[in-house]
């Protein structure tokens, strides 16, 4: 998405992929569910149709218990068209990148290179120099890290901070912790008795799931709470996976599925934890962080990948900002100028973002009745009073209204729901 709205910017840039390809293969890779806040966004950007032509929205929900027992029922894309006009959309993250990378100009496809990973980063009085580890230099005026909850550019921002001081404001060296992991699976026939446009969710004793189905593809993800919290970096085996099976494969994850037999279905599966958390320092110098590197969330609000477009789209506005107030482009833009616009992303979007890390956590706890007033709220009183929409609201409203898009482009045929927008562009 970053290529996309800076190319609206008009910022020059290069984009270095770690990774040997740009797209995710199609065998791996999860879903991603596309938000009203990025649903507005592609709107902006011309690709919403094209990305609903490759995206499912879900019907009305079950929830059922560890067992397969229903309990409960949600509507969480009716909710969303009711309250912001538009509902939310379930792509596979390999067709997504790749819609996003094609719909890109050749002449800025050219500035994207993969097989390129970090090896050094300097700071210098007019910019950065960032040295890969095929040999590769690239030099620019700043940085931007979006590599991840494991973000490489986010430690050399905290060595390049210690060694200017001391007493530098840092990040912690490990900042977010995990309490749950999680099984990612997706399944290209759809398995029996499941139709596109599923929801289903099972909530229990330390362990909950969420299984979509979309036209083509099923995704399913199964948590599970850790025995301790870890701030550490786990690979799990094929053996582990094994063992996880064996121990929670007999879950439903429907009225009639159980993990077992999604298992048994899948295209691909992997087991991973689940980091959650929050940075506290967004930048330095003339690094600056987005997405992952900034915040991890768990699955069960959706609004992981959002989080981040928004990061990116607020990011870009501030930039775009900057140079506009520029009158010699062609020299250097001081430190102090770049800091000033990184202050200013930060300033809007740590409240933003620090809301919908609570609020991925409250849900993830909830639906996993991590104390016995979730099983009984979540159990008892939610499904017999209607509260679990007015909990959405509540928590996941402000993520979604508190969206910017790009403050330098128009915004044609805005959605608009019960709950106004809070931003909009300077065009309009």
């Amino acid at each position: 998405m970053a290529a996309h709205t800076f190319y609206r910017a008009g910022i020059n840039f290069v984009l270095l992929e770690r990774n040997n390809a740009l797209a995710v293969p199609e065998a791996g890779g999860a879903g991603i569910a596309i938000m009203p806040n990025t649903v507005r966004l592609l709107a902006q950007l011309g690709l919403l149709e094209a990305v609903e032509a490759i995206g499912t929205h879900m019907r009305p929900g079950t929830v059922v218990t560890s067992d397969g027992r229903p309990f409960s029922t949600l509507d969480t894309d009716g909710w969303c068209s009711e309250f912001h006009g538009t509902g939310w959309v379930m792509v596979h993250r390999p067709e997504l990148m790749q819609l996003l990378y094609g719909a890109l100009p050749d002449e800025i496809r050219q500035h994207q290179f993969p097989g390129k990973e970090v090896k050094t980063i300097e700071m210098t009085e007019e910019g950065v120099v960032f040295s890969c580890t095929d040999g590769s230099v690239e030099r620019g005026s700043i940085v931007v890290g979006a590599d991840g909850a494991h973000s490489k550019v986010r430690d050399y921002m905290r060595r390049i901070a210690l060694q200017e001081s001391s007493k530098a404001a840092l990040n912690e060296e490990k900042p977010f912790v995990a309490t749950y992991r999680c099984v990612f699976g997706h399944i290209v026939s759809p398995p029996p008795g499941i139709k596109p446009g599923d929801e289903w969710h099972m909530h229990g004793s330390g362990i909950s799931s969420l299984l979509l189905a979309g036209s083509e593809k099923t995704w399913f993800m199964f948590s599970q709470k850790l025995p301790e919290p870890t701030r550490e970096r786990r690979r799990y085996t094929e053996q582990d996976m094994k063992s996880f099976m064996e121990e929670l494969g007999h879950a439903h994850c429907t009225s009639t599925l159980t993990l077992n037999d999604l298992y048994q279905a899948q295209t691909s599966c992997y087991l991973t934890d689940f980091h959650e958390g929050l940075i506290h320092h967004f930048y330095h110098g003339r690094i600056v962080l987005v997405g992952d590197a900034v915040n991890k969330q768990t699955y069960n609000t959706g609004q992981g990948w959002n989080t981040g477009v928004q990061d990116v789209v607020v990011l870009t506005n501030k930039l775009w900002t900057l140079m506009e107030d520029e009158t010699n482009l062609d020299a250097p833009i001081s430190q102090g100028k770049i800091e000033a616009a990184f202050g200013l992303y930060q300033r809007d979007r740590y409240p933003v973002v620090q809301q919908a890390v609570k609020a991925s956590k409250m849900f993830t706890r909830t639906e996993a009745w991590n104390h016995w007033y979730d099983w009984f709220t979540d159990r008892h009183i939610l499904p017999r009073t209607g509260g679990l929409k007015w909990i959405y609201r509540a928590f996941l409203v402000p993520a979604n209204v508190n969206a910017q898009v790009l403050e330098f482009l128009e915004e044609n045929n805005r959605p608009s729901g019960t709950i106004p927008w809070l931003h909009s562009t300077r065009r309009n």
